[in-house]
């Protein structure tokens, strides 16, 4: 039998909502454009600063950590990379 009453711990959750709409958003523009397609395959970070078309992508530091960090030479393996990097650890706040 327990005697302690149960209490709940508070737990820290990351919000991805914004940086999905986000990635979904920036994947959207290297699909329909190819020159921002290779900047973001040459250079993510530019490509996250520069936008495209005078939208931004603004993503949590976790996230867009790990979006620079990826290396590909085509937006198939740019993608696969990036749910790799995404899914491999949880995100912390």
């Amino acid at each position: 039998m327990f005697t302690k009453p149960l209490t709940r711990q508070p737990i820290a959750a990351l919000d991805t909502t914004k940086d999905t709409d986000s990635i979904s958003r920036l994947l959207v523009a290297a699909a329909i454009n190819p020159r921002f397609c290779a900047t973001l395959l040459a250079d993510p970070q530019h490509a996250l600063q520069a936008g495209f078309g005078g939208e931004r992508f603004p993503l949590s530091q976790t996230i867009s950590d790990r979006l620079v960090s990826i290396r590909a030479s085509t937006l198939p393996e740019f993608v696969y990379q990036l749910n790799e990097v995404l899914s491999s650890s949880p995100c912390t706040t």
